[in-house]
């Protein structure tokens, strides 16, 4: 029988597969969240239950978290001494993240401004409108903005309240790593993983807004973040990959047990901001998802090939950012267009209009990849450590 694959020695070629296939898995939980998650079938029990499975498909922003602080702090630790540490990461992020974020921010900003003068009709709100100022969005500071106003803000965009979480990792991240030893940094980042589940209960206990603001604040949600950062750290260390590849069968054991207690709680009627678990609930899911993580980055069994390897899953995680910033846009916009057409409420229009708006906003993301995207990523890969 042929070994499986390990993938361990393939981090420093910077490219495992299965990761995209993890960031196809996160964006596929945010589409169904934002989608089929949400219907509610008053007339069908049965699968009204089914679907209130799907009801913690919010946590894929969680699953990015925890990606994000894998590869982020792994490219941090790889490049830890380099003279260019700080310019070369900056540039490229800026290349990766800036350019389409303000190609989709600019025409929002300019409808806002179209709908203030009446050049265009009210009904057109939805895709970008609130209490939040919008210059916010330009400094990617929305989420402390939405905090403030304890409800999400920017229409179509209020899904950039994670993107301005991701910025402020940006801005926290290296500075920690260039600076601390990577003894130390195992106890500070754990530290900061216990110090964030700590601030959520606190707010949640003791403020009017705090539900709301330990879901959308950077410190808040600093735990997903940091276990991503400490399962960089654990397959960068001999000792570390050698405990996984002993402990393979632990790790399964451990993420089907944890996932079967989150079935359970979903399927009891779980809601997003009610916090009956404090905030916590993030911890668990944050940890599960780190697992998922260290299982599809040690090796390339069976599983991992046929769940995070396929070509459904990686295709979805390289377009991933575009379809994240163009698919509430696209569902709102369709709304808009079926609202104004005068078209019947019915199941099929339902369920229907933002199921096409997905699909609109993957061949949009796919087109943004292949043309603008991918050549702005090379663009900012000639900037070296």
């Amino acid at each position: 029988m042929k070994p499986a694959a390990n993938n361990l020695g393939n981090l420093a070629a910077g490219r495992i597969p299965a990761l995209d296939g993890l960031r196809g898995l996160a964006i596929l939980l945010v589409l169904l969240w934002h989608s089929v998650f949400n219907f509610h079938f008053q007339h069908h029990p049965i699968l009204q239950r089914v679907l209130s499975l799907g009801s913690i498909g919010w946590s894929g922003v969680d699953l990015f978290f925890v990606l994000s602080g894998f590869l982020i702090g792994g490219i941090l630790l790889d490049a830890q001494e380099s003279p260019r540490y700080y310019r070369t990461f900056y540039v490229r992020r800026a290349h990766r993240i800036l350019p389409l974020y303000f190609a989709v921010l600019v025409p929002c900003w300019l409808l806002l401004k179209s709908l203030n003068v009446g050049w265009v009709s009210p009904a057109w709100s939805g895709l970008f409108d609130g209490p939040v100022a919008t210059w916010t969005f330009a400094t990617f500071t929305q989420n402390i903005g939405m905090a403030f106003a304890g409800i999400f803000s920017g229409g179509g965009f209020a899904v950039t309240w994670s993107l301005a979480i991701e910025e402020q990792f940006y801005l926290t991240l290296p500075p920690i790593i260039r600076n601390v030893s990577r003894r130390r940094l195992w106890y500070l980042v754990a530290g900061l993983i216990v110090a964030s589940a700590l601030l959520r209960v606190i707010l949640i206990r003791f403020t009017p807004n705090g539900a709301f603001s330990s879901y959308v604040l950077m410190p808040c949600r600093a735990d997903a973040l940091g276990m991503g950062v400490l399962c960089a750290l654990l397959v960068r260390e001999e000792r570390g990959r050698s405990f996984l590849n002993r402990h393979r069968r632990n790790l399964y054991v451990m993420a089907a047990t944890m996932f079967a207690g989150i079935l359970c709680v979903a399927g009891n009627s779980y809601e997003l901001l009610l916090n009956p678990f404090f905030g916590l609930e993030y911890s668990v899911l944050g940890l599960f998802y780190a697992l998922l993580l260290l299982i599809a980055v040690s090796q390339e069994d069976v599983f991992v090939k046929a769940v995070f390897c396929n070509r459904l899953m990686t295709g979805l995680g390289t377009i991933a950012y575009g379809t994240y910033l163009f698919h509430r846009l696209t569902i709102i916009a369709l709304k808009i267009v079926v609202m104004r057409a005068g078209w019947r409420p019915t199941a099929a229009v339902e369920i229907g209009t933002p199921l096409l708006g997905i699909a609109v906003a993957i061949m949009l993301a796919a087109a943004s990849w292949h043309f603008f995207e991918k050549p702005m990523v090379k663009r900012g890969h000639e900037y070296r450590y």
